[in-house]
């Protein structure tokens, strides 16, 4: 087994290691329940949802708390009783619940998330989020922050269109903003354990929360443990499951209030995984082109060559691999954060200090074969400061304000490894240069052509952010307001890269002494460079809102909105170290939309239209390199011009006490508007090298989803006990996901349903829950990602779905 030398990363925190915890035994009782139960919330738990009809869902998309109903911007909430009972722990599980919300999340780096089907972007170390992520007012600076589960939380909202007026990191498309739970002067604990029925699987819960000093002081802990066994079966001698979870964290906060007008609140929080993830199963290896011509050479035809001795690769298979030099992929994230706040009557004054880490490091089988060809991943390693101010407070009885400013800085080393084995030169020879090296002595130079070489390209990003923003509300009258702001960000950035390579031992690769070896090498290795210095960027960005709404009755709001944001550009390089910066990405967003609590407040409907306009949308694509050994090479760039328009809706209907159903869902008519030198998908003939996709559906954007679903709970007569029930269904059109929008990359229509049904009774005064929740019940099979054939790869399914998953689960929480 081939060894990537180590390279250290910097160390934060100490890891937050769960304990070993064993289910003993359920004991039950005859206690009776009242499961409408009151208890005392923490002091600035920023959510309240009231199971009867005309409960109000309290929101701060605003920084401050209000009904959902009053704010006048498209928004989605998932309430923590949400979360904690549907299982609602990972950005994955999100786009089942949030309408117009989708992500592809194969591992950390490669997350991508975008709303209205624009901003997925993934695997650039190098690029800002188009949609963002706030955990407890601190903004993540790397996509990779958010491969978690986020787990103890009181909500997650779901905000869309330019943000920056407010708070924060700007962002161009939108923000996920989650909110933990926070320590109260009241005992109160959860505990939870969750065994697979259908999979190995374990997996643990809990937070407890208490005062240390009474009305001063106050704690509150939780931890999280997720194992489960793989649905990739590897068939190599090394064995195993693959496409696993294996992941643990936990936060620590204390609260302390010396007055009523001061708290300050200390946040630590770690998560980590170290699971057999990093492969992607392979579906198809096209023979022709799309114009009827046989591909030359392909991954199929290289693996055909005598000397592989007839190995058949597995291809087609969403359950079975073949490879034996991928090892564990490892993340760790890591933060600390102090948030002050100090309401001094006519002005609240708030400081949010924080400091993060995100480690990154991939050991993948880049063939997916039983041979020593190649192993390759990123080491990616991230720190980030940012320091908030935010004052709010009334200039008159009818103008509120808010206002702040916002320093971020995010340093990354991004370091993309390839380690050769022993046969990696009879792979990625050229047909010639197999032929010529076909013989006993040759297949010796086919070996110390590329094997024990170690090649790496380095990138050093610095982004440096500064910015002041001020977000008014007027009440022009009872029923009229304007709510307007803007924001002025600067932002520094450098960068650097190099190319190099090196034997496993540290030194200079010697020439093989023969020519056709030494070229086999030489082109796999690529143009090699020592440090290249990029051009910097100074940036300059205004980012602006105008929100007037109209209030027809106190249960019905009309409203409308127009905005602007972005997000500034990259200083990036061609492969070979070439300069070749990305321009910044602006975006211009239009809202019309309403909300309403109708029939006596047992129906809520929430409809909005939107035209969203992106110039220089920015995305990694795929360009014909001839130096390279798969005949493209993927690089950041500009998409000239992307267009969103559409409809989303939120409708919940209660029936009946008790009895919720819900309906979500968004048209979505999102398309390149101007695209017309796009380079062209690998299965047209090379001849062909630029299409015009101007008009077409943009990467990843189904034009329609529909999200449905139902929850019950309520007291049986007699027995003492409660029960619930949820389902949930979420629905996408066929959509296409590969960058370049390849024949090969449609994944048709498809749903995926969660159910749940749960026992619920008093034991010991501790309210006990029994539950039995399945996910992905009908085993639908799908992915989330495409990535188009090569000359050295066929189409591989990166980032496939989970498959079904059974659990019983135990929870108490006293």
């Amino acid at each position: 087994m081939l060894t990537i030398p180590a390279i250290p990363a910097a160390s934060f925190l100490g890891a937050v290691r769960a304990p070993s915890l064993a289910l003993v035994g359920l004991l039950l009782s005859t206690a009776p329940i009242a499961y409408a139960q009151t208890t005392t919330p923490a002091p600035d738990v920023e959510v309240a949802v009231d199971d009867a009809a005309g409960g109000a869902i309290i929101v701060t998309a605003r920084n401050r708390a209000e009904d959902i109903n009053d704010v006048p911007i498209p928004i989605s909430v998932i309430n923590g009783e949400t979360i904690a009972q549907q299982r609602v722990f990972t950005i994955a599980d999100l786009t089942q619940r949030a309408p117009g919300l989708t992500a592809t999340t194969p591992n950390a780096r490669r997350t991508g998330v975008s709303l209205r089907g624009i901003g997925r972007t993934s695997g650039n170390d190098n690029m800002e989020a188009a949609v963002g992520a706030i955990v407890d007012d601190v903004f993540l600076g790397h996509v990779g922050m958010t491969y978690q589960d986020f787990t103890d939380l009181a909500q997650v909202e779901i905000l869309r269109g330019p943000q920056g007026t407010l708070l924060g990191k700007n962002t161009s498309l939108g923000v996920l903003k989650y909110t933990s739970k926070a320590p109260s002067f009241t005992p109160e604990g959860v505990f939870e354990v969750e065994g697979g029925l259908s999979t190995n699987s374990f997996k643990a819960r809990g937070s407890y929360t208490n005062a240390l000093v009474d009305d001063v002081l106050a704690y509150r802990v939780s931890f999280f443990v997720d194992k489960q066994r793989g649905d990739i079966r590897n068939v190599n001698t090394s064995g195993g499951y693959w496409h696993e979870r294996n992941r643990w964290g936990g936060r620590a906060q204390l609260l302390f209030t010396p007055s009523e007008s001061l708290s300050v609140k200390l946040n630590l929080d770690s998560a980590e995984t170290n699971e057999n993830s990093n492969t992607k199963p392979f579906i198809i290896d096209p023979t022709t082109l799309n114009d009827g011509s046989v591909r030359g050479t392909t991954y199929s035809t290289r693996l055909a060559r005598d000397y592989f001795g007839g190995y058949t690769p597995i291809i087609g298979s969403f359950t079975t691999i073949d490879m034996d030099m991928a090892e564990p992929l490892v993340t760790r994230n890591r933060g600390a954060s102090l948030v002050a706040t100090w309401d001094s009557g006519p002005v609240e004054l708030k400081s949010i200090s924080a400091y993060r880490t995100f480690h990154f490091d991939a050991k993948n089988d880049s063939e997916q074969t039983r041979f020593a060809i190649a192993r390759g991943g990123t080491l990616v390693d991230t720190e980030q400061l940012s320091q908030e101010f935010r004052a709010s407070g009334t200039l008159f009885p009818s103008l509120d304000y808010q206002a702040g400013l916002y320093f971020f800085r995010i340093e990354t080393e991004s370091t993309s490894r390839n380690l050769y084995g022993a046969d990696a030169g009879a792979f990625y020879a050229t047909n010639a240069q197999y032929s010529a090296l076909n013989t006993d002595a040759g297949r010796e130079l086919l070996r110390a052509s590329l094997a024990n070489i170690l090649s790496t390209s380095t990138q050093k990003p610095v982004s440096t952010s500064q910015a002041i923003f001020a977000q008014f509300d007027w009440g022009l009258t009872d029923k009229l307001s304007l709510t307007f702001g803007a924001r002025y960000t600067r932002e520094q950035k450098k960068n650097s890269i190099d190319r190099k390579s090196a034997t496993v031992a540290g030194s200079e690769p010697v020439s093989t002494g023969n020519a056709t070896a030494d070229a086999i090498r030489s082109a796999q290795l690529g143009t090699q460079f020592a440090t290249v210095i990029g051009d910097p960027i100074k940036d300059d960005a205004i980012a602006w809102l105008v929100n007037p709404s109209y209030k027809i009755t106190d249960d019905i709001l009309l409203y409308a909105s127009a905005s602007g944001g972005g997000k500034s550009g990259a200083v990036a390089f061609e492969n070979n170290g070439t300069r070749r910066n990305v321009k910044a990405e602006k975006t211009t967003d239009f809202e019309l939309g309403f909300k309403g609590q109708l029939l006596d407040n047992r129906l809520t409907l929430n409809i909005n239209a939107y035209y969203t306009k992106v110039r220089d949308y920015q995305n990694v694509t795929s360009e014909p390199d001839p130096n390279s050994s798969t005949g493209f090479s993927s690089r950041l760039g500009n998409i000239p011009g992307v267009k969103a328009r559409g409809v989303e809706f939120d409708t919940t209907i209660q029936l009946i006490q008790g009895l919720t159903l819900t309906l979500g869902g968004a048209y979505n008519r999102a398309t390149y508007s101007d695209w017309s030198t796009a380079t062209c998908p690998r299965s047209f003939p090379t001849t062909v090298a630029v299409c015009n996709n101007s008009g077409k559906q943009v990467v990843g954007a189904p034009r329609w989803t529909v999200i449905t679903g139902f929850n019950y709970v309520g007291d049986v007569p007699g027995l003492g006990v409660a029960v619930h029930a949820f389902a949930n269904n979420s629905y996408r059109t066929r959509h296409n996901l590969e960058q370049l929008l390849s024949e090969y990359g449609w994944q048709k229509a498809y749903h995926i349903t969660d159910v749940g049904f749960g026992v619920i009774r008093d034991i010991g005064g501790a309210k006990t829950e029994l539950s039995i929740v399945a996910k992905n019940v009908f085993d639908t099979r799908y992915t989330t990602s495409i990535n188009d054939f090569s000359n050295t790869a066929p189409v591989g399914y990166d980032g496939i779905g989970s498959r079904r998953y059974v659990g019983a689960l135990l929870r108490t929480q006293f």
